[in-house]
């Protein structure tokens, strides 16, 4: 009878919440356990690290406690399971582990397994059989996984079944809301992953390959279609998992079926996927399949692929499709013969796509055919006007052509203009420039770049590279809040520390005026404390306090954090 009370709260779980539990306990997941003839006190560690606490009244579970997110709501969780798995092993330490012994390794383990054989074997075989009829009655994820291991060869009929199995699944976790949960998540991403993990690989272990191709695509398309909260990432693992399935696959399958798996995942583009998950589609498509003869398949798909991207709904979907696909039709078409002239016409036919004319220019920089890249470069400018990031990244692409021909004096006009309009201030584009001429020359070409420098442009990091110090100073004086003080401290701090501190004491008072709460209290002693880093920053800390309890006395929250910045103040002075 003690078993039976001592296992009994397996009923407060359901069927798949006991084997995720039971997983951790194997995994020695469960930690510091604590228990008294009242309760248990345990930490579960995982992927984050939960604390456990289970109540007991008369040796049974009376109230259970977890602080992850699935138990949030009086659900009973994986690792409230995991600790009382591990508390029935302690509590029959002192007695013969029958068949509930941890199989902390081979040789208990096998023991285990020695003791289920020979109470079966001792079973009357009539009794064996009912028992199995009623068990695989009630339990259909059970019937279908008994059937595959006496069967082997999963019929069509079978893999319809686990489909709907799955579609079973995803019904139950969306409810009526239609939505999982973050609370939900664990337990559908769990019960689909136990599908991959024994049905699927059980498939693949009997060489019914395409069983299994066919019930891991349904899980794959299932997960890219239910509405989620996935914030641990639980589709991307599963994901991941049919990935490395799919390359499993691919080694082992003859050609017909790589040829069906090739026709699955090119017709699978269409929208029928969640986008995200279409990258691993997209990616096996073009990385595997490496043979000659897809190479006609892959263009064809992808030319097909471009042309849906004509009927995407923006503007911009539509040239981010066209050039992620272009480009990869064009990356096919360069491995080929007579590659050069195919690159040419089909670049031209798309011309209008940014992402084409900057493979093509890069074509021309390969075979360094620059004047053919400089025309490219020069038309894009043009094409692309109103997009800075683009002109810029054209800018600099001349300015490399330039300096590849040894075009000094292009070179040179060309990091002028960069430095001036097309990426204005860029302190990398800067320094190039400064190198082209001698210290003496700098000292004036400097001055002429600073005063023809538009508006919008950062000269910061300019100054601090001249030593500017005064013209840094005041952008950081002149700026709003503390970010350019902060940024440029250390490089000021021993030649201006009056200007600098007062600048922290007014920025410092207009946050203690809206602060109100612990968190930003503590945010401003933190600042208090740089400020005491600078010369004379102890008397001025003093000061602004002595304003600060007088003005605010009426927040202790603040008091009691001043109160730690005059203590740690008054400790120091002890050491």
């Amino acid at each position: 009878m003690r078993e039976e009370w001592k296992m009994g709260w397996k009923k407060l779980f359901a069927a798949h919440i006991l084997e995720r539990g039971y997983d951790y306990y194997c995994d020695n997941a469960v930690e510091n356990m604590d228990v008294t003839a009242d309760s248990i006190k345990a930490d579960v560690t995982g992927t984050e690290d939960y604390e456990v606490e289970i109540s007991l009244r008369n040796g049974e579970v009376s109230d259970m406690y977890c602080s992850c997110p699935y138990a949030e709501n009086g659900n009973s969780c994986k690792h409230m399971a995991a600790v009382l798995y591990e508390w029935s092993e302690a509590e029959s330490e002192d007695e013969d582990p029958g068949l509930f012994g941890k199989p902390s390794n081979i040789e208990e383990y096998q023991k285990k397994v020695t003791a289920i054989e020979k109470l079966v074997q001792e079973a009357d075989i009539a009794v064996v059989r009912s028992y199995l009829v009623s068990v695989l009655n009630e339990n259909e994820k059970l019937l279908i996984r008994f059937k595959g291991i006496v069967d082997k060869q999963v019929t069509e009929e079978d893999v319809e079944r686990y489909i709907a199995q799955v579609d079973n699944i995803a019904e139950l976790y969306l409810g009526r809301n239609r939505f999982i949960s973050y609370r939900e998540a664990d337990g559908f991403i769990s019960e689909l992953e136990d599908i991959l993990d024994e049905d699927v690989q059980r498939m693949m272990d009997n060489a019914d390959y395409m069983s299994a191709f066919g019930l891991m695509n349904h899980i794959f398309a299932v997960i890219g279609n239910v509405d989620m909260d996935d914030s641990d990432g639980g589709t991307g693992m599963l994901a991941d998992r049919i990935y490395q399935f799919w390359l499993e696959l691919l080694t082992k399958v003859d050609v017909d079926e790589k040829k069906e798996m090739f026709c699955w995942f090119t017709e699978h583009l269409d929208g029928s996927i969640i986008d995200y998950l279409e990258e691993y589609i997209e990616q096996i498509i073009m990385e595997e399949f490496s043979e000659q003869e897809y190479e006609p398949l892959k263009k064809q798909f992808i030319e097909d692929m471009i042309k849906r991207s004509d009927l995407k709904d923006s503007d911009w979907s539509r040239s981010y499709h066209t050039g992620k696909w272009a480009v990869r039709f064009l990356g096919i078409t360069e491995k080929q013969e007579n590659a050069h002239a195919q690159i040419e016409e089909f670049c031209r036919k798309y011309w209008h796509n940014s992402e084409v004319r900057k493979y093509y220019i890069d074509h021309c920089l390969k075979y360094r055919d620059y004047p053919q890249a400089l025309k490219a470069l020069d038309e894009s400018i043009s094409m692309d006007k109103s997009y800075r990031g683009l002109i810029a990244e054209y800018s600099r692409k001349k300015k490399e052509i330039y300096l590849l021909q040894g075009d000094k004096d292009a070179y040179t006009e060309q990091l002028w203009k960069l430095v001036l309009e097309d990426d204005a201030g860029n302190p990398e584009v800067y320094k190039e420039l400064k190198n082209q001429y001698t210290l003496k020359e700098w000292e004036y070409k400097r001055e002429e770049l600073f005063e023809k420098l538009p508006g919008y442009a950062s000269v910061d990091q300019l100054y601090k590279e001249e030593k500017l110090y005064d013209r840094l100073l005041d952008l950081v004086m002149q700026s709003s809040g503390l970010f350019l003080l902060q940024q440029y401290e250390d490089d000021l701090k021993k030649i201006y520390p009056e200007q600098l501190l007062q600048k922290y004491r007014t920025e410092v008072n207009n946050m203690a005026a809206y602060a109100g709460d612990r968190k930003k209290y503590q945010q401003l002693v933190g600042l208090l404390r740089k400020m005491k880093k600078i010369r004379g920053g102890s008397e001025a800390v003093k000061e602004i306090v002595a304003e600060w309890e007088t003005k605010y006395r009426n927040r202790p929250a603040m008091m009691d954090e001043l109160g730690r910045l005059v203590q740690s103040k008054e400790n120091g002075k002890g050491k």
